[in-house]
């Protein structure tokens, strides 16, 4: 068994460019849960991404944003929970003023 505590977590967050900045936390057979944090700005990456093997859910612990699914896009705010089946192209965005923070899981499915 682990534990992990958010507020700290988020402490501990890695940034991979500079919009985003992520931490694993759990990791198990199957499946991997973390915190992704995407900062507000004027030219974010609207590159989607695909994971081919896994669904994402995604919990909004903080902030505002929102989810594009292809060309659907979802407004985002703290208490959402989105559902993407695998193999969905999305991509993320904070809004203009706040850091928009997610407790991910990736899931791999058959």
């Amino acid at each position: 068994m682990k534990t992990v505590k958010i507020r700290e977590a988020l402490g501990e967050l890695r940034e991979i460019s500079e919009e985003i900045r992520y931490k694993s936390c759990l990791e198990g057979k199957g499946f991997s849960v973390g915190l992704i944090s995407f900062r507000p700005g004027g030219d974010s990456d609207t590159k989607q991404i695909n994971h081919e093997d896994k669904d994402v859910v995604c919990h909004v612990l903080e902030g505002h944003g929102r989810l594009r699914l292809s060309d659907r896009t979802i407004d985002l705010e703290p208490g959402t929970l989105c559902h993407i089946p695998k193999g969905t192209p999305h991509d993320f965005a904070a809004g203009k003023e706040e850091d928009l923070i997610l407790l991910y899981s990736l899931i791999t499915t058959g």
